[in-house]
């Protein structure tokens, strides 16, 4: 077969300054000889366009990085036939007869199916596309919202509390979550594009016509509205809730410091769930996943915004401990009105000279000193299912509890025995320890 080496893309004003990229030194197999794409970089980015054009030459497409004479098919994002029309005349092409104009739907399709599919009506890009957005349409039937109004680019809409298509963004979110497990990064983003843009809209989508014109619909997105539109719900997203491998590796990522490719190797394993994970013994875990399992219950609980605003005042007065003037914002959800989220952001920032540095590692010392009592109470709850207050352990199957009012006290009993490979550090003769280490050494 014919190789053809991938081409760099250079923009046209590193041209014209004469700042050049080496070329990539990596070639790639052409399989499909009778296709020649080319991405245009309009509504695009540049960015986007270079990470879809070496996708496709990575399996077997043969992509152009200039249009050209040799080019069979044009695809665009986000762009009407029209709009490809009016650039294709700015580049001076008189014939645009001769091109396959196509969605990005159409390639996203055949970067699934590993070959080119055929470019049937749904992926082309026509003239009566156009013209049916303006005809037969009455006021009462349209909402009062204009579709370019919506930019194609997230960090320029306005994130919204009320949610008026959950419906829809819950089942992208599903599939979204899936290709991600999948390692399809194309297909993931889609789905989480579409998801932001519904979350963005004022009104619920009740029919097709409510997405003409909105960026980041593509196909497979469409498909996936058509049916909630039809049916009330998904078959693909109800389908991925029932995989047994989507359940799994959602169980694993739950976990702080477990990712996908972790959560595959488990899966190769044969585990299943998290209780089949802690309970095999051959598995070497990291220390931000022995901490993941220690604290998971914390972690994956959702935060009110009551405890956000009492932990907001802990932080303050952390934080006045080493700058007295400093102020401290709670930011992100929160700060947008929202009840209840999964962490709290804050921002520190110092009005006066600049004395912040290592503020954070400060106040993260300082917490970790004050730490050792609680990890202690969650041993002796947990593991010795014991409680312990300032003064005691209590035994809820003993009438009587144990002196408990120093570390050293809780060490040398039977109920809440050191760890083995664990320290308390800070113990100095006849002082009491700043820090009670809960992790073994080494981690």
């Amino acid at each position: 077969m014919e190789r053809i080496r991938a081409p760099a893309v250079f923009s046209q004003r590193k041209r014209q300054k004469g700042r050049h990229s080496p070329n990539p030194a990596c070639s790639y197999e052409i399989k499909f000889n009778k296709f020649v794409i080319f991405i245009m970089q309009r509504k695009m980015g540049m960015t986007r366009r270079t990470f879809l054009m070496e996708l496709a030459r990575r399996k077997g497409f043969r992509v152009e990085s200039e249009l050209s004479d040799s080019v069979t098919h044009i695809v665009a994002e986000n762009n009407s036939y029209l709009e490809v029309l009016d650039w294709l005349r700015g580049q001076a092409v008189q014939d645009s007869s001769r091109f396959e104009l196509l969605d990005i739907s159409w390639f996203t399709a055949c970067m699934e199916a590993g070959r080119p599919v055929d470019s049937e009506m749904k992926y082309r890009l026509m003239e009566q596309q156009d013209q049916s957005l303006t005809l037969n349409t009455s006021e009462s039937e349209v909402p009062s919202f204009t579709a370019s109004k919506v930019s194609q680019y997230s960090c320029q809409r306005k994130t919204t509390l009320n949610n008026f298509n959950k419906k829809f963004t819950d089942a992208f979110e599903i599939m979204a979550e899936n290709y991600e497990f999948k390692e399809n990064e194309i297909f993931c983003l889609e789905f989480l594009r579409a998801a932001s843009v519904l979350k963005f809209l004022p009104f619920p989508v009740v029919r097709m016509k409510d997405i003409q014109g909105l960026p980041c619909m593509g196909h497979q997105v469409r498909d996936v509205i058509e049916e909630i539109i039809e049916e009330g719900e998904s078959s693909r997203a109800k389908e991925v809730l029932n995989d047994e491998r989507y359940k799994s590796f959602k169980q694993f990522t739950s976990v702080f410091g477990v990712g996908v490719k972790t959560s595959e190797k488990w899966y190769r394993m044969g585990l299943r769930t998290l209780e089949e994970v802690k309970a095999e013994k051959t598995l070497k875990l990291s220390k931000m996943q022995r901490a993941g399992f220690l604290y998971y219950e914390d972690l994956v609980s959702c935060v009110s915004k009551a405890e956000a605003d009492a932990v907001g005042l802990i932080v303050k007065k952390t934080v006045h401990m080493f700058l007295p003037d400093a102020l401290v914002t709670i930011t992100g959800g929160f700060r947008r009105g929202k009840k209840i989220g999964h962490d709290i952001d804050f921002l520190i920032t110092n009005p006066g000279p600049r004395e912040d540095d290592g503020l954070l590692h400060k106040v993260v010392d300082l917490w970790k000193k004050q730490q050792f009592g609680r990890d202690l109470r969650r041993y002796a709850t947990h593991e010795k299912k014991m409680m312990l207050d300032n003064h005691a352990l209590y035994d809820k199957r003993k009438p009587f509890g144990t002196e408990a009012s120093t570390v050293a006290h809780c060490l040398k009993h039977d109920a809440c025995q050191r760890i083995p490979g664990c320290s308390v550090e800070g113990t100095a003769s006849g002082e009491e320890p700043g820090y009670f280490n809960m992790f073994p050494k080494g981690l």
